[in-house]
C-alpha cells in the first residue's frame, strides 16, 4: 500500500504542473480504477489463502496422526507410512493446483 500511496504522490505531483483540467481529471480517474481494482483483487486472493489455509492445516493434521500411529506399531509399518507420504503428497498437490 505504501508503494502505491508513493505513486499517487508522485502522480499528484506532476499533475500541478499541467494545466490541463482534462488531464487531471483522466488521472484522477484512473487511480480510482486502479485503486478499486486492487482492493477487489485483494479480498479474493484473501479467501482464496484462507481456504488452502484451512485445508492444509486438516490434511496435515490428519497425515501426522496417521504417522503417528503408523510408528507406534510393532513392528512399525514401513509400507503404510510410505502410503501415507504418497497420499499427503497427492492431496498436497490437488490443494494448491486448485485455488
Amino acid at each position: 500500500m505504501n508503494r502505491l500511496s508513493n505513486i499517487i504522490n508522485l502522480l499528484i505531483f506532476e499533475i500541478s504542473k499541467m494545466n490541463s483540467l482534462y488531464t487531471f481529471v483522466a488521472v484522477l480517474a484512473a487511480i480510482i480504477l486502479i485503486s478499486s481494482t486492487s482492493a477487489t483483487i485483494q479480498q479474493q486472493a484473501s479467501g482464496i489463502i484462507v481456504n488452502w489455509r484451512e485445508e492444509f492445516r486438516v490434511l496435515t493434521d490428519e497425515f501426522e496422526d496417521a504417522v503417528s500411529d503408523a510408528t507406534d506399531q510393532e513392528p512399525a509399518n514401513l509400507t503404510g507410512i510410505q502410503k501415507l507420504v504418497d497420499d499427503y503428497k497427492t492431496n498436497l498437490t490437488k490443494i494448491f493446483e486448485n485455488p
